[in-house]
């Protein structure tokens, strides 16, 4: 009886050490995969402040020119900012010159043309291009740095107006600084990965000295 007492308590003994040898892997693998997640949304939160840091389109963008032509005052926003060669917009917020309510129902023409040369880019503004609703946004393209001349034809029931300007084009960023985060991605995934294994390699080795 004592013998078979003995054999069942080294049988619950050896079964005890195992659970316990594999105890050191299970919160290994759980440490590491916190301070993973804890790398991975520290990433995020930088990619997110680099987002919204760096110059966004289709949202007005800095003001350009303020202008009052008839009934309305005419507001002309940029961006990137500064403005530069390649994709852009230009946005528009229009409103009664009298009473500062928007307009929201114009058609709105705008003509871009270069100081120097012949080129002229002719768009329409529409609310539908811009996030936000009260402005009159044109998507287009400038195809090189320097002063281009601005101007826009406001047209509303029997209405119109015409304002113009003149706006400097930077020339165009070069490609890895606007797009360097995003070509750092696969890097720095692979990067906290390395890390990763590291860490539970380093807590494996701990707990099996």
């Amino acid at each position: 009886m004592s013998q078979t007492s003995k054999t069942m308590g080294e049988r619950e003994t050896r079964e005890m050490m195992r659970n316990t040898r594999k105890f050191p892997s299970y919160f290994a693998c759980f440490a590491s995969f916190r301070v993973f997640r804890v790398l991975f949304l520290l990433y995020l939160c930088i990619v997110l402040i680099l987002a919204q840091v760096s110059p966004a389109l289709a949202d007005g963008g800095i003001v350009q020119m303020q202008q009052t032509s008839g009934p309305f005052l005419i507001t002309v926003f940029t961006a990137p900012a500064p403005l530069r060669a390649g994709p852009a917009e230009i946005s528009l917020m229009i409103q009664d010159s009298n009473n500062q309510q928007p307009v929201l129902n114009a058609e709105v023409i705008l003509i871009l043309s270069r100081e120097e040369g012949m080129e002229n880019i002719k768009v329409e503004a529409r609310r539908a291009q811009a996030k936000n609703k009260l402005l009159y946004t044109a998507l287009l393209n400038l195809p090189e740095a320097g002063r281009w001349k601005f101007e826009a034809t406001v047209v509303s029931i029997s209405e119109e107006a015409r304002i113009s300007g003149v706006m400097t084009v930077a020339p165009p960023r070069a490609f890895l600084l606007t797009y360097w985060w995003s070509l750092a991605l696969p890097p720095i995934c692979i990067g906290l990965f390395a890390i990763n294994q590291w860490l539970k390699r380093r807590l494996m080795n701990g707990w099996k000295k």
